[in-house]
């Protein structure tokens, strides 16, 4: 009897001490009920808490190894702690963008852009003659103070790089000889001569350039007949020409400058005549041309010079023509405003005879 208590008693010891004490049980926070249509209220499912969400790995997440050991968790006073079994512990990182400044001095390239072709281009310009006399078609001299001159470009084919051009020029020429009233004094003015130059310019190969043209000088003054003027050259011309700056890639598009763009020329004159210095008409052939600008530092300015040179049909020399000046462009926010300051050159070899207008202009290029 004494043994069935004793066994009683130590299987009664050994059950308390398997239980915790209220002061050795863990508080944890109690997770609210959750319900579901399928866990009724009052069933098992509905006394457990709630789910927790995993957070999505990111491939571009980093992970800190942590050394293995023993590691402790704290938890509120009169708690005991979790120990944790030793072992490697992953720890997710969020990625951080990482900038990379550029170094100073690099332009961003930005995405080309197609160019903004031009239907039309070229310059306007009106030149005032203070001095300078001229030989007219009808081989009379005269002299003028004003011209007003139009370059004027517009394609005809723009994929196979063919436009056509006309260069039209009106000169004045000043109170002299009775051509106008006397009483007009330095203001009198008369239409004098009209010039006119056009034809097909062809862009077939990089910076190479062939031109077809028909060039008409007419004379505007009478003379003795009250009706009708007297006096006009004309002819026909081949020009194949060779651009020299970079300007001339851009033909036709947003910037391009008529004015820029350097070329040297060779060409030949098949028909019909011209007038030189002495009045005399006579039939030109070869000619040669070049239109060469150059840049004075970083001024808004630079120099220009055109000349041509043009020989009669037997290879015999008779003209010189020169247009050299400076030009400047003193608005920075609208650069196709132009002055000019210079002087048109005429050498007639032959009769050794030079003729020089001086000039100061304004051109617009468009």
């Amino acid at each position: 009897m004494d043994m069935r208590r004793g066994m009683m008693l130590a299987w009664l010891c050994g059950l308390l001490g398997a239980m915790p004490s209220s002061a050795q049980e863990l508080a944890l926070p109690r997770a609210a009920p959750i319900s579901s249509p399928y866990s009724p209220i009052g069933s098992p499912y509905s006394q457990l808490g709630p789910i927790q969400e995993t957070a999505p790995a990111f491939p571009a997440q980093a992970s800190i190894p942590v050394q293995p050991g023993p590691v402790s968790i704290p938890v509120q006073s009169g708690q005991a702690s979790i120990p944790i079994q030793p072992g490697p512990v992953s720890i997710p990182v969020e990625p951080v963008p990482v900038s990379i400044p550029a170094e100073p001095g690099l332009a961003q390239e930005l995405p080309s852009q197609p160019p903004a072709w031009h239907s039309v281009w070229g310059l306007a310009d009106i030149r005032i003659i203070p001095d300078g006399p001229k030989i007219a078609p009808n081989g009379q001299e005269y002299h003028p103070n004003f011209t007003m001159d139009l370059d004027f470009n517009a394609w005809v084919w723009r994929s196979q790089r063919l436009y056509a051009y006309a260069d039209i020029s009106l000169w004045g020429e000043k109170s002299e000889y009775g051509v106008t009233n006397a009483n007009d004094g330095w203001w009198g003015t008369s239409k004098r001569e009209f010039d006119l130059s056009g034809g097909a310019a062809w862009n077939y190969a990089g910076a190479w350039e062939v031109r077809g043209f028909g060039y008409t000088d007419n004379n505007l003054n009478r003379g003795t007949n009250l009706v009708t003027p007297v006096g006009f050259t004309d002819g026909f011309g081949l020009e194949n020409r060779y651009y020299l700056s970079p300007e001339y890639a851009k033909l036709g598009q947003t910037g391009f400058d008529v004015s820029r763009a350097d070329f040297v020329s060779v060409g030949y004159y098949p028909t019909k005549d011209m007038v030189g210095n002495d009045g005399k008409a006579f039939e030109p052939g070869l000619m040669l041309r070049a239109y060469l600008t150059y840049d004075l530092w970083n001024w808004p300015c630079y120099l220009f010079g055109d000349a041509t040179y043009i020989g009669e049909r037997s290879f015999q020399s008779k003209l010189l023509l020169f247009d050299v000046g400076l030009a400047a462009r003193p608005f920075r926010s609208c650069q196709q405003v132009e002055f000019r300051l210079g002087v048109d050159n005429t050498a007639d070899v032959l009769v050794r005879d030079v003729q020089n207008l001086w000039y100061v202009s304004f051109r617009y290029i468009f």
